[in-house]
């Protein structure tokens, strides 16, 4: 465990992530995962973390009910890898670089001691991160014109944060308004910077939430808002009515800006929903064709896109994605049943952990924070879209967890203690090349892969390995009408085949079918524009 002294570095690297590198806006193309470059810096500060907590620690170390249900869960997350195979490996490993990640890093966290006054410092630095976004959307919406430096589209004007999407913006709101609620239930006197943080999110959060118009977000907020502010009654009417008061003021004022200057977006609009059901569908259909160890770990981008048109003639879009919109169901999908246990045993712990403060009557408890983060993993995949949302979460859980010592051998504890750090500070240098590989590759892309040259200081293996392999494979095709280098067909050929059977994607399937015909094979090219045609239907370019 550490001494409490040293914790005051640990909580300054999670002031300066919470409070600045967590907002910085970074050039990207966008995607997910560590393709989002704040990702990459929130991986870095979650290494630190582990790096600096860890040699501070001196057994016994600590450990909790909910850490060992989800080291379990997470282990057996980690078993398919045993039976998978490349190319589709590759695409399963940084998200679970992120599992072990997030894993480890809770585990630090349990090293380090919070009493009542340090959870309430945790939970107030976290507000603040949230308070800060809820700002920045507000600049978004009242203040960027067209031509804006972070590109934010002013004419849509639906304000999305350093987040680029609506409902992660959304359900971060949610998230602060929860926190502010909860950090208001106190019995103590509250300072001067609590009371100011908590009253901007009072107005800020359903301010924005109204103007988004994200039903995720809107429903995290009607579920846990009316319960909170309940509970905080009961404790003290006061500080109820002032929040009710402040609540309904972002409301009105969030309403008054929709009549103002038009809705966003229609809460009503039911495509989303018609799409994700179809998504859902879709996938316990495949759980139940293949449900002990599933399809395999990387499979489900190019699986489920094949499997959908083989139940669906046509009607809908080209359903390439790489998410399936419901984090349970992803597991399933590649792991089966040996998955859907490892997820069980995870939301086994989450119970555990809930049922502390689930004895009545209902008492404030910093666990319904998550709660907004937790509902829109069930939608959609907040955590490879936003590393603020995962540190948000992990913080968050830990604040309502409580530990207890291991007991275990001195000798197994410094040995786990070393392996830990050990994975983390390999873990390290990876995540930097990454943003390192992300700033090189994002500016060749914006230049239309004219500027080619900085791709020479992209240092490989790279977490955006398959975007610099794409723009390097297109980049020579594309100089193929001056040079007539036939290895460079056949080069692209090979990698083109081995990419489509991972990630299909519409460009690649373009430039494989006049590859195809370049190097005399007709049949193959009518092949791949045949399963091109079925793929991608309404994609005009595969037409006869």
């Amino acid at each position: 465990m550490i001494s409490k002294p040293k914790t005051a570095w640990l909580f300054g690297l999670a002031a300066f992530y919470c409070l600045i590198a967590m907002h910085i806006y970074w050039p990207n193309r966008g995607g997910s995962g560590f393709y989002l470059p704040w990702n990459l810096v929130g991986g870095i500060f979650i290494a630190l973390t582990i790096l600096v907590t860890l040699p501070f620690c001196r057994p016994p170390l600590a450990v909790s009910g909910f850490f060992n249900r989800l080291a379990l869960g997470g282990l057996i997350l980690f078993l398919p890898l045993l039976w998978a195979q490349q190319p589709w490996l590759s695409e399963a490993l940084p998200r679970l670089m992120g599992l072990a990640l997030g894993i480890m890093a809770y585990f630090a966290l349990l090293q380090i001691p919070l009493d009542r006054q340090g959870r309430r410092r945790l939970l107030t630095l976290l507000l603040a991160a949230t308070t800060i976004e809820a700002l920045f959307g507000l600049v978004q919406y009242s203040l960027l014109q067209p031509g804006n430096w972070i590109g934010y589209n002013s004419l849509k004007n639906r304000p999305y944060g350093i987040f680029q999407q609506w409902n992660l913006m959304a359900s971060f709101m949610a998230t602060g308004l929860a926190l502010a609620l909860y950090l208001l239930s106190s019995r103590r006197p509250l300072s001067r910077s609590l009371q100011w943080l908590s009253a901007t999110m009072l107005v800020l959060a359903p301010l924005l939430l109204v103007v988004i118009a994200s039903r995720v977000g809107l429903l995290a907020a009607l579920l846990l808002s009316p319960l909170q502010l309940w509970m905080l009654y009961r404790l003290n009417r006061r500080r109820a009515t002032l929040s009710l008061l402040l609540l309904l003021t972002g409301v009105a004022a969030g309403v008054l800006l929709v009549l103002l200057n038009g809705a966003t977006r229609a809460v009503t609009v039911t495509e989303p929903i018609f799409y994700r059901l179809a998504y859902w569908q879709e996938a316990l259909r495949m759980i139940a064709e293949r449900p002990w160890f599933g399809w395999g770990y990387g499979h489900f981008q190019h699986d489920f896109l094949h499997h959908f048109y083989t139940t669906h003639t046509s009607g809908m879009e080209s359903v390439a994605i790489s998410h399936p919109h419901n984090e349970i169901l992803l597991w399933g999908i590649e792991g089966g049943l040996l998955g859907l246990s490892g997820i069980a045993m995870v939301g086994w712990g989450l119970w555990c952990l809930l049922q502390r403060t689930r004895v009545l009557p209902l008492r404030p408890a910093p666990w319904m924070a998550a709660l907004p983060i937790l509902l829109h993993m069930m939608v959609e995949y907040p955590l490879y879209l936003s590393a603020a949302h995962a540190v948000l979460l992990l913080a968050i859980l830990r604040a309502g967890d409580i530990r207890r010592r291991w007991r275990l051998p001195r000798w197994s504890q410094q040995t786990l203690r070393l392996l830990i750090g050990a994975a983390a500070l390999l873990i390290l240098p990876y995540l930097f090349n990454g943003l390192h590989s992300a700033l090189i590759i994002t500016a060749v892309e914006k230049s239309g892969l004219r500027q080619f040259g900085p791709m020479s200081r992209v240092i490989t293996p790279t977490p955006w390995q398959v975007r610099y392999d794409y723009d390097v494979q297109l980049q020579r095709l594309l100089q193929y009408p001056q040079t007539r280098d036939t290895a460079t067909l056949l080069n692209y050929r090979e990698w083109a085949e081995k990419e489509i059977r991972v990630r299909p994607d519409a460009n690649i399937y373009i430039n494989l079918v006049a590859v195809s015909r370049l190097l005399q094979q007709p049949q193959r090219a009518t092949e791949l524009q045949h399963q091109a045609r079925r793929l991608f239907p309404h994609d005009m370019r595969f037409e006869e």
